[in-house]
């Protein structure tokens, strides 16, 4: 596949995207041994400065990895993340020594919807935080996350967002209050072409979608959310003790 050279975006992301498809596409299986440098120049018609900076980049967001005097291989290190954790993903990812990025994509009131209103424990039409965020790791999309929070149990949450922000730290920090345990309900579906767009997938990789509901100490519901994580970057495990 030749890459357009007249596109304004540069010739080693428009490679980074070539490669990251071929491996969701199975073209380069995890664990698999990227071929030398001159035969990517070859196959994507590009040059080999292009062809190490696009490695490069890759290698710095762990798709890639460079074994001394054997080649490039596709890393096989999904990021793992406990089933029943009840930590924020922010602070998972920060306690798993990962340096997170989370993008506010929009923060709105909403009326709760009977669904929503069942799972908060509130009543129809009471208003909500809807807020839809992207959480990053090294710039790679890893988890879209929509999630509701009753204004009226917590007055002016929407105002205490910004882009860093942690939500369990907030809850925790202002309002008092933290998670203890959740329930969650586990499906795999099929990306739409936003989804996919968003999270840097194609719309034949399945995605795990996850309904939450957690809950504080005396059991009422802290928030509703539902998230979408790409299953070739995500897995889950349980400890069962």
């Amino acid at each position: 596949m030749k890459l357009d050279k007249l596109s304004l975006k540069p010739l080693y992301e428009q490679l980074m995207d070539a490669i990251k498809t071929d491996i969701q596409e199975g073209i380069y299986s995890m664990g698999a041994q990227l071929p030398p440098e001159p035969e990517l120049c070859e196959k994507y018609g590009v040059s080999r400065i292009t062809t190490r900076r696009a490695i490069t980049e890759l290698v710095e967001q762990g798709i890639l990895q460079k074994l001394h005097g054997k080649g490039t291989f596709v890393t096989n290190n999904k990021l793992k993340r406990e089933l029943i954790a009840v930590d924020g993903f922010t602070d998972f990812l920060l306690q798993s020594g990962k340096n997170p990025q989370s993008h506010i994509l929009s923060k709105k009131i909403v009326a709760a919807s009977w669904r929503q209103a069942e799972a908060l424990l509130v009543e129809r039409d009471t208003p909500l935080v809807e807020l839809r965020r992207l959480h990053l790791i090294k710039d790679e999309p890893i988890h879209y996350e929509t999630s509701y929070y009753s204004l009226d149990r917590f007055p002016g949450f929407d105002q205490h967002l910004e882009t860093t922000s942690s939500t369990y730290r907030i809850l925790k920090d202002i309002y008092g209050v933290q998670a203890v345990r959740n329930k969650k309900t586990i499906n795999f579906v099929s990306a739409t072409v936003e989804q996919a767009k968003l999270l840097h997938c194609t719309p034949d990789i399945p995605l795990f979608e996850v309904e939450k509901i957690a809950y504080d100490r005396e059991g009422v519901p802290i928030h509703c959310s539902l998230s979408l994580l790409p299953s070739n970057k995500v897995s889950f495990t349980v400890d069962h003790q």
